[in-house]
């Protein structure tokens, strides 16, 4: 019996620490390596077991065992210089204290074991180190750094065919792109990360990305198979016995109900999280809860309790050095504040949380990440294995490359035009870069000094129309003034932006105003978009044009067709862009005179940006319009 014992303890350790946790049965295994472990030698074989013993203590949660066996095997390993012993036990070590919030520490002794790592040549350590590493940046929201090193986890997993490397990593880069905004790229990259972990049938990975699939339906109002995929992931956490993952799953099931207003389901589920938490000791997930049950009894008009909440928020924010926690606490306590009437304390926690939102998407952090990405790509295509986090000297490289050119051009007069062509056109991206410099520092100061302004503005109309009843009408037209330009002002930050110039942002922001127009009167919509169409680019007067357009047609619609359904496609040909919007309404009379200037402004856009757009209607025949752009 002890031999068959010792023989599937051997099966455990070759597969690998992430091997034994995905496994179905968890708390057998985790017996058994307690069994053998009992009467197991002072030797390596031992050492080995105690990782192995940690790491499934770390996937059911059990925090301060995974940590104590973690720790045993740093002391045994130390002993008997076994060096890869230590380095397994120094990442253990670092991924308990990760999960803990105590990033500091977790940090250290993830660098200690990649040093042990590269001096021994493990390449899958290595790969995993980099990848805990990522992920201690990922929840500081330092995202720079967590890509810089998922990307250089990623190359080594590829390099030795590790699939669980490549979609635990896959994951973590969609985590990034959601954070930031990208939706999109977010859900493939979650897509892809599922579909492998399903070949390798990882239960606790496939979890995982059900539950960020969840996330982003989540953040699109797709609130259905957002629940859908929450559950499917909460049976999975459940069957495999990770508290941590329950945790989580309970904590986006009561997000989902707070967003349809069924608040006592929405406390009863972060409740349940929340007790979850704060048994395996995740300050991280205890602050999530925190905000969301705020936020909750906000909506009840609890606000004592949700004061509570918040403030422990955000002290718990501030002990673990979450930047997100910072942003959640702060926008909550702004809202929190304003239902009380305290609009001063509101403006100072808004602008408090626009600090640190800035200060997570400024354009250096979304430019290091797009510089991080190419030249991965660029690197894997030339079969160059370079660590990404090793100190490169990038203006030696550079000198290089220019003596390398200066050499070639050397020659004649084709040779000195070739160089001229090449100046001229490094003129001309200078220029580009400059203007796009320019853009991007405008829409940055109408963001923070205007709009700023307005809010103000909003805010300071509410107070004196409260104090000051006799002039509420008044007040109330500066109000709703200042709210209708603080769209128009959100309308050309978004156009002056150049991030926003490829079409894939175009459609989203498309999608996002057509869900929030047609939501609030109840008018059922479809939304369809050709594939393949990201890659394409619009100038900046087209993108304006053509979603000042689209946001005028919109906004007819609600206001007069009284239409209950609406057909909206996007369409791409050769050389054409084409919007089809379709309604059911009331229609009119394409020849009779209208009151205001909308159809005469879409009809000028169109002509501005040498569109062809066509508005068809009849009464009682609903109404269509189709916008043709030459790309």
């Amino acid at each position: 019996m002890r031999k068959k014992i010792i023989i599937i303890l051997i099966c455990f350790i070759s597969i690998g620490c992430n091997e034994i946790c995905q496994a179905q049965n968890q708390q057998h295994k985790i017996d058994s390596l307690l069994q053998v472990l009992e009467t197991a030698k002072e030797d390596t074989g031992r050492v080995n077991m105690m990782n192995a013993l940690s790491s499934a203590l770390l996937h059911t949660s059990d925090y301060d065992k995974a940590k104590k066996y973690a720790g045993d095997a740093l002391q045994l390993s130390v002993k008997i210089n076994y060096e890869k012993g230590q380095a397994d036990a120094y990442g253990n070590i670092g991924n308990v204290l990760w999960r803990q919030g105590d990033y500091l520490i977790a940090l250290k002794n993830q660098m200690a074991a990649l040093k042990i790592s590269e001096k021994i040549g493990d390449k899958k350590g290595i790969a995993n180190v980099y990848y805990g590493i990522g992920n201690i940046y990922n929840y500081q929201g330092n995202y720079p750094d967590a890509l810089k090193n998922y990307f250089a986890a990623l190359k080594i997993s590829e390099e030795i065919g590790d699939k669980s490397g490549i979609a635990k990593t896959y994951t973590n880069f969609g985590i990034i792109n959601y954070k930031q905004g990208n939706l999109p790229e977010a859900l493939r990259n979650y897509l892809f990360a599922l579909k492998m972990q399903e070949e390798i049938r990882d239960k606790s990975g496939i979890a995982n990305c059900h539950n960020n699939i969840g996330s982003v339906y989540y953040k699109q109002g797709n609130y259905p198979d957002a629940l859908k995929n929450y559950f499917t992931a909460l049976k999975i956490e459940e069957e495999i016995g990770d508290k941590n993952g329950i945790a989580g799953c309970y904590n986006n099931i009561g997000s989902i109900y707070y967003a349809q207003a069924n608040y006592p389901e929405a406390l009863k589920n972060q409740f349940a999280s929340l007790k979850i938490s704060e048994q395996i000791g995740k300050k991280a997930g205890i602050r999530r809860n925190y905000v969301n049950m705020g936020i909750v009894y906000i909506k009840l008009k609890k606000f004592t309790e949700a004061k509570k909440y918040l403030d422990d928020a955000l002290s718990l924010a501030k002990e673990i050095g979450s930047k997100d926690g910072f942003t959640e606490s702060y926008v909550s306590l702004a809202e929190l504040d304003s239902a009380v009437g305290n609009y001063k304390q509101s403006l100072e926690d808004y602008k408090l949380y626009i600090e640190y939102k800035d200060s997570m998407l400024n354009e250096t952090n979304s430019r290091q990440m797009d510089e991080m990405k190419t030249k991965y790509e660029t690197e894997k295509k030339d079969k160059e294995i370079i660590l990404l986090n090793k100190n490169i000297d990038v203006k030696d490289i550079e000198i290089k490359k220019q003596k390398q050119l200066k050499f070639f051009l050397i020659g004649g007069l084709a040779l000195l035009a070739l160089l001229t062509v090449l100046v001229f056109n490094n003129f001309r991206v200078r220029n580009k870069l400059k203007l796009e410099n320019i853009r991007n520092k405008i829409a940055g100061d109408l963001h923070d000094d205007i709009g700023s302004t307005l809010n103000s503005i909003s805010i300071y109309s509410q107070v004196a129309s409260r104090k000051s009843p006799a002039a509420m009408q008044e007040l109330e037209q500066i109000g709703e003034a200042s709210r209708k330009i603080i769209d128009a002002v959100s309308d050309i930050v978004w156009t002056v932006n150049a991030k926003n110039d490829s079409f894939e942002q175009i459609i989203l922001r498309l999608r996002s105003l057509t869900y929030n127009l047609l939501k609030a009167k109840n008018i059922e919509h479809t939304f369809r978009a050709d594939e393949g169409m990201d890659h394409l680019s619009l100038s900046m007067e087209e993108r304006r044009n053509f979603y000042l357009i689209f946001k005028e047609a919109l906004n007819n619609l609600v206001k007069y067709s009284n239409a209950s359904r609406v057909s909206i496609l996007l369409t791409h040909s050769t050389n054409f862009i084409t919007l089809l919007i379709r309604d059911n309404g009331v229609g009119f009379d394409t020849a009779q005179p209208y009151p205001g200037n909308g159809l005469l402004n879409m009809k000028s856009r169109a002509e501005e940006m040498k569109a062809e757009l066509k508005i068809e209607s009849e009464t009682g025949s609903g109404s269509t319009v189709e916008l043709k752009l030459k790309v």
